[in-house]
C-alpha cells in the first residue's frame, strides 16, 4: 500500500517525467520486496487543470512493469457545494494492482440494502438482489461513498498531515488483500494510518518516511493508541508537550523547525 506525494502541491514540484521515474524506482522496490502472491494499492492524484498529471502518466508507466492491473477505485471526498470556475474535486483516486494470484475477501459496508430492481436467474428462479444475499448491507464495489473524508473534528485527525487517509479506507483494503499475521508495507507513512490500520486488524506492518517529522507522528500515534484506545489527536497535536515547553520557555526549540522536535528520537 503506497500513498506518494503527487507532485501537486505537497511536495517540491518536478517536472512530470522526472517524477514517474522516480515512481518507476519506488514501484520496482515494492516488486522486490512482495511475496508472490500479493497486492499493491496506489494512492494517486491528477492535477485537473494540467492534463490531469501525473495520473495517466503513472498508469502507462505501470503497464511496463510486471504488476497486473485489477481495478481503479475512487473513493468520494465531502468538500462543499461547487466551485465558481470549476466542478468541485471530491473524490481520490486508489489503484490495485496484482502480483501473481493474491487472495480477495470483500467486507461489507454499512450501506443499507435499499436499492431495487437487479434481477437474476438462480436455479431456474429470478430473483431480485435482495433476495439472493442474506445480508442487509451492500458490498463495495469501485465507487466508495460511505467513507468520510478526515478533517479536524474527528478523532482519527492527525494535525499537520493534510495527505491523510481515512482509517476505515484502509483496513477495507488490508482485510480484503492479505490474512491475519501477514506483512503489509507501506514507503510513505506520513500520518501512520497503515501502521495503525495493521495494528487493529492483526497484521505486521513494515513502514518508514523519509521526513522525520511523518516518521515521528507514526510512532506516537500508534504508541498513543495502545496507551489510550484513541486513533488520533482530533483537534490536537501530536507533539503538544513540545509546544507547551516551548511556549512556557521550558525548551530549547524554536518555532516553525518541527524536525528538531522529531530528530531527538529517530
Amino acid at each position: 500500500m503506497q500513498d506518494p506525494p503527487y507532485n501537486l502541491v505537497m511536495c517540491e514540484k518536478r517536472s512530470v517525467e522526472e517524477f514517474i521515474g522516480w515512481c518507476r524506482k519506488w514501484v520496482d522496490n515494492c516488486y522486490a520486496v512482495l511475496a508472490n502472491d500479493s497486492a499493491l494499492y496506489v494512492w494517486l492524484g491528477a492535477e485537473q487543470n494540467n492534463h490531469f498529471q501525473p495520473f495517466p502518466q503513472f498508469i502507462t508507466m505501470m503497464a511496463g512493469t510486471k504488476f497486473k492491473s485489477a481495478s481503479l477505485i475512487t473513493m468520494r471526498n465531502q468538500r462543499g457545494y461547487g466551485t465558481q470556475k470549476n466542478w468541485m474535486a471530491v473524490r481520490q483516486e486508489l489503484l490495485y494492482y496484482t502480483k501473481g494470484k493474491p487472495s480477495f475477501s470483500v467486507r461489507y459496508t454499512d450501506i443499507p440494502k435499499i436499492l431495487r430492481g437487479y434481477y437474476k436467474e438462480v436455479n431456474g428462479i429470478i430473483a431480485e438482489n435482495l433476495q439472493r444475499s442474506k445480508s442487509k448491507n451492500i458490498r463495495p464495489g469501485n465507487v466508495w461513498v460511505d467513507i468520510q473524508q478526515v478533517f479536524y473534528r474527528m478523532e482519527e485527525n492527525v494535525n499537520g498531515c493534510y495527505g491523510q487517509k481515512p482509517l476505515k479506507a484502509i483496513e477495507r483494503i488490508i482485510l480484503a488483500s492479505s490474512d491475519q499475521g501477514n506483512t503489509v508495507t507501506d514507503f510513505f507513512a506520513h500520518a501512520g494510518t497503515t501502521l495503525l490500520a495493521c495494528e487493529r486488524t492483526g497484521r505486521r506492518c513494515v513502514t518508514f518516511d523519509i521526513d522525520p517529522v511523518f516518521a515521528e507522528i507514526t510512532i506516537r500515534r500508534l504508541e498513543r493508541f495502545r496507551r489510550t484506545g484513541k486513533i488520533g489527536w482530533q483537534a490536537g497535536n501530536p507533539f503538544e508537550r513540545e509546544l507547551t515547553e516551548i511556549n512556557q520557555g521550558k525548551a530549547d526549540l524554536f518555532v516553525g523547525q518541527p524536525n528538531q522536535i522529531a530528530l531527538s528520537r529517530i
